[in-house]
């Protein structure tokens, strides 16, 4: 593996760590504004509960996703200082959209959570919709950088082609990764919540069709504007000879988990029904979820390499943007960099597990 490349799989492992986290922040977000305010209307002290409890999850996802985008942003600036500097000046205004939504939603969240069962319950929901608004302008902002990235055309300004499909595909996935994952949290409960489970599931099952016609709508835009990422995605089944064999497989392995993911949430959902809850089906309907969007994000990302910002079937190389002014062995980088993504990743697995288990108590509120 040389340095290009490792820069870019290296980049791009961070990324989808940062991932994980902000698809359930982005998921929990939305369910939590609609439960808050539903238990509002209806009374239901049930839902309020389970929009709680769905809050915890966004507050503890939020911290980790913080802690890797930074991680990813250090890493950007130092591998890729040009790269960082076209983000920066030629897409200022989703930079500045995007730092809005970040500055806006903390001190939101924190007042949100405090003045939960301190005010009003009709003023409080209607404070969830600045929280949520603030929290969808993250993404609405970076991933412009990837619209750019996919179809690199700079007259198109905030009007690239790719990106509507792009932002519909992302804010549906997230919002039905952040159903399946609340309700494998609510199964790892000592004191089951069968309701919420069901409400969870109920969810992340209705947004599936949704997810996978804003994939084939993202898919088709990508044929038209972006045909090299096109042909890398898509493979021979969808008629590419020449894709990529390091993108298509993760693609085609994606959408056959998608299918695993869709049977096994409809076992769990309608065992729900019945006043059951296996665990072990609801629990993997929220893992199977991250690892759908694990893959078809690699794969969307792979798809550009060994380009930067791809341009019809070439584009800006990697190796162009690269900084190559650290004359550090490579085998010297693999054996820090391993250790380190390691190490970090045992940590944070073992300290959301833990954080989950102290913040999500087992008995009612």
């Amino acid at each position: 593996m040389n340095m290009v490349m490792f820069s870019f799989v290296l980049l791009g492992f961070t990324l989808l760590m940062h991932l994980v986290f902000v698809n359930v922040i982005i998921g929990a977000a939305a369910l939590t504004v609609v439960m808050r305010y539903v238990a509002y209307r209806r009374g239901d002290a049930g839902l309020e509960l389970l929009a709680r409890r769905a809050f915890r999850i966004l507050v503890v996802s939020d911290l980790f996703g913080g802690v890797w985008a930074t991680i990813l942003t250090v890493l950007m600036a130092g591998l890729y200082p040009s790269m960082t500097a076209i983000f920066t000046y030629d897409y200022f205004y989703p930079v500045a959209i995007s730092i809005t939504g970040i500055m806006v939603s903390i001190p939101l969240i924190a007042i949100y959570w405090h003045l939960w069962g301190r005010i009003n319950p009709r003023l409080h929901s209607l404070l969830g919709l600045p929280l949520l608004a603030s929290i969808l302008l993250v993404p609405m902002g970076f991933r412009y950088f990837f619209a750019g990235m996919t179809y690199a055309d700079p007259s198109s300004a905030l009007a690239n082609p790719v990106y509507p499909p792009l932002i519909i595909h992302t804010l549906i996935g997230a919002t039905d990764i952040g159903a399946f994952v609340i309700a494998a949290v609510l199964a790892t409960k000592g004191n089951l919540d069968v309701r919420g489970v069901r409400i969870s599931l109920g969810t992340g099952l209705a947004l599936l069709p949704a997810q996978a016609a804003a994939g084939g709508y993202y898919y088709a835009v990508l044929t038209r504007y972006s045909p090299y990422v096109a042909g890398n995605v898509g493979g021979p089944l969808l008629g590419y000879p020449n894709g990529s064999p390091m993108v298509y497989p993760a693609f085609y392995s994606g959408v056959a988990l998608a299918a695993v993911l869709g049977a096994v949430a409809v076992y769990a959902f309608y065992a729900s029904l019945r006043g059951e809850v296996r665990r072990w089906a609801v629990i993997a309907s929220g893992v199977l979820s991250e690892a759908v969007m694990l893959l078809m994000e690699y794969a969307n990302d792979m798809a550009r390499y060994p380009y930067i910002f791809v341009e019809g079937s070439g584009g800006v190389a990697a190796s162009n943007l690269l900084d190559s002014l650290m004359p550090i062995p490579l085998g010297a980088i693999y054996i820090m960099l391993a250790s380190s993504i390691f190490f970090v990743g045992v940590f944070s697995a073992a300290f959301y597990y833990a954080i989950l288990r102290r913040f999500i108590p087992e008995t009612e509120e």
